[in-house]
Formats: C-alpha cells, sequence, structure tokens
C-alpha cells in the first residue's frame, strides 16, 4: 500500500501568487515532491523556479481525502 503525503506550498503565476494543499499517495517523499511539480505545472502552466513547495509531511491514509484512498491501495497497473 502506499503511503500518503500532504505536499503544500505557493506558486507564481501571472495574476498572482496561489496557495495550494495536495494530498498525494506515493511510496517516497521526493516522489510525491515530484508528482506536486508535475500538477501544479501542467494545470496552471508553472515552470519549476515558479514553483514554491512548504511542507512535504506523511500522513495517515484515514486523514486523505476518500478520492486519494481509492489511490493508495493500488500498488500496481496492469496493461493488457
Amino acid at each position: 500500500m502506499a503511503k500518503v503525503y500532504l505536499v503544500e506550498g505557493r506558486a507564481k503565476l501571472q495574476s498572482g501568487v496561489m496557495k495550494f494543499k495536495l494530498y498525494i499517495p506515493a511510496t517516497k517523499p521526493k516522489d510525491a515532491m515530484e508528482k506536486a511539480y508535475e500538477l501544479v505545472g501542467s494545470r496552471h502552466k508553472a515552470k519549476r523556479h515558479q514553483i514554491y513547495l512548504a511542507r512535504v509531511e506523511e500522513i495517515a491514509p484515514d486523514k486523505a481525502p476518500d478520492n486519494v484512498k481509492i489511490f493508495s491501495y493500488i500498488d500496481r497497473v496492469v496493461v493488457y
């Protein structure tokens, strides 16, 4: 089962500064950080140097939102 990480930070966008909080299932904190860069960058067209991650911490899976709990139980994806 994957761990769930809470990633908090802010991103500098054209319209100003946006604060964000993401719940990300990952195996390591570094993987959660990479996924946060990927998600914020693709959704808001922000480069890595415009994204600041303030905090990455592991949380209990039962404290995460329901949609994150579903993905934390998936160990691998099988392609047929």
